[in-house]
């Protein structure tokens, strides 16, 4: 059993780092980033939506569809990470609170905020809703199994390993920790890559939006 699941993440895990490989070697036709600087949004131009997916969160089934008709930024994670998703969820509240103090000066586009969990077995729907509300209400928390996860995983280039293999309770995950826009058309817009700061998201994704 445990021979069968360890071949399933090196198959996922080969994937995702094909994918990830991909979206980089994609992203240069925005041209060159000059030697000792790391950008702090890499923008994309994507003709094709997203691929279908179908994942479960507090509210019932989230797919494509409700991406559609807003901006949405979508961060993979798991509620019991000790780190780097507290930082990202509490970046993205600034993020929302920068754009709503701004608002006078020119109104903010519409967004969500899509939380997916790639630790299905813990966070349940009901964890996930306790998880967001612990940062802001309307942030939505998601998950599914890996076959239901990949298929979105994979077209983002977004890399996880569940380290459970000799406790399944107790464990830590491994994961990206980029940040996805996507558009309302349900596009891949952005990738907003570590270290995030909330003034800056704010401003490029006013940028962004606006273009």
């Amino acid at each position: 059993m445990k021979s069968g699941l360890g071949q399933w993440f090196l198959v996922v895990g080969l994937s995702l780092v094909l994918a990830g490989s991909y979206l980089t070697w994609r992203s240069l036709g925005s041209g060159p980033v000059p030697a000792g600087e790391v950008p702090s949004v890499t923008e994309f131009r994507d003709d094709a939506s997203l691929p279908a997916f179908a994942l479960q969160g507090p509210r019932g089934k989230f797919g494509n569809a409700d991406l559609v008709g807003r901006w949405s930024f979508v961060f993979f994670g798991y509620t019991q990470c000790p780190d780097i998703c507290p930082t990202a969820l509490s970046l993205m509240k600034d993020v929302k609170a920068s754009l709503a103090a701004s608002v006078a000066v020119a109104p903010a586009p519409t967004f969500q905020v899509v939380f997916v969990s790639v630790d299905p077995r813990r966070d349940t729907p009901q964890l996930l809703a306790e998880y967001m509300a612990a940062f802001d209400p309307s942030f939505i928390g998601i998950s599914g199994e890996d076959a239901a996860l990949l298929p979105l995983a994979k077209s983002l280039g977004v890399y996880y390993r569940r380290n459970d293999l000799t406790d399944a309770r107790n464990y830590t995950v491994d994961h990206s920790a980029a940040i996805y826009l996507i558009d309302p058309r349900g596009r891949l817009a952005a990738v907003f890559s570590p270290p995030q700061e909330a003034a800056k998201m704010a401003a490029n994704f006013r940028r962004i939006a606006g273009r």
